[in-house]
């Protein structure tokens, strides 16, 4: 598949593949999950006015039809119930998960084909420059915390469980390369995600529990978990070893985990300097 307009008039069904076209510095025709995208992934961010096609499970054929698109870019997990996507345009069956769980090596291969279909590889190979250096930047900064466990987390709503990133999730990547061990020893599903009850936490005492905000969802968490009985007991929270960053989304492409690179590179040296147990 090539795409003879220049630049192609391409949708995106799935976040990972709309961050690409957005990193490729494409204007997309319209994107899926519009709303999602801007409080999850927020950057590169969509430009004002861009149509919103819907859930990517249910996009509204009719309004696509109506785009002409030169392409779609559609998740490969749904071809089967989003098979009559072909009627409307050429449709481009992307992955949107590593099976190996290389999440990251993922990312640059979706950047580099977008990118080669649609005359984009200056901007793909420039990302992947700024990738590198900022996993650079940051392992460097924190050189001083190499080795140490990190629990990274979504808070949950319930009060009893929590969402884990394990190895093969794309931040249990990058926490790697960073230089920091991973806490949490599963794997999780497809995604690298595992939800645990919060008693898992105490397994690894000494360990730090990173989380990310995401606001009123995180705060009514935070809510629940202080009514609990094992919360006010965690050895990271009573350690002071708990840490907040800005959302990012687990998912995401290369920006995405340089964002989350950065957040921690800066975030995490200060607070263990804070903490009377580092």
């Amino acid at each position: 598949m090539a795409w003879a307009a220049a630049p192609p008039r391409l949708v995106a069904l799935d976040l990972l593949h709309a961050e690409c076209l957005l990193t490729l510095e494409l204007r997309p025709a319209a994107l899926a999950n519009l709303p999602l995208y801007r409080r999850l992934v927020a950057e590169p961010a969509p430009p004002a006015g861009l149509p919103d096609l819907g859930p990517a499970q249910e996009p509204n054929l009719e309004f696509l039809a109506a785009l002409a698109p030169d392409a779609i870019l559609a998740p490969s997990g749904l071809r089967a119930s989003l098979a009559r996507l072909g009627q409307v345009a050429p449709v481009l069956w992307l992955p949107t998960l590593a099976p190996e769980g290389d999440a990251t090596g993922l990312a640059t291969l979706l950047l580099r084909r977008i990118a080669a279909l649609a005359g984009r590889e200056a901007e793909a190979a420039a990302e992947e420059a700024r990738f590198a250096a900022a996993l650079a930047s940051a392992r460097a900064r924190l050189a001083p915390c190499a080795g140490r466990p990190v629990f990274l987390a979504r808070l949950l709503e319930d009060g009893r469980n929590i969402a884990l990133f394990g190895g093969n999730s794309m931040l249990g990547h990058v926490l790697q390369a960073l230089g920091l061990r991973n806490a949490w020893p599963g794997r999780g599903n497809a995604a690298g995600v595992a939800v645990a009850g919060l008693e898992s936490l105490f397994a690894m005492p000494e360990a730090w529990l990173v989380h990310f905000d995401r606001g009123a969802e995180t705060g009514r968490a935070l809510a629940r978990l202080a009514e609990g009985a094992l919360w006010p007991h965690l050895p990271a929270l009573l350690a002071r070893r708990v840490l907040a960053l800005p959302v990012v989304y687990p998912n995401g492409g290369l920006v995405s985990a340089r964002r989350f690179a950065g957040a921690l590179a800066e975030a995490l040296p200060r607070a263990v300097g804070e903490s009377p147990h580092g």
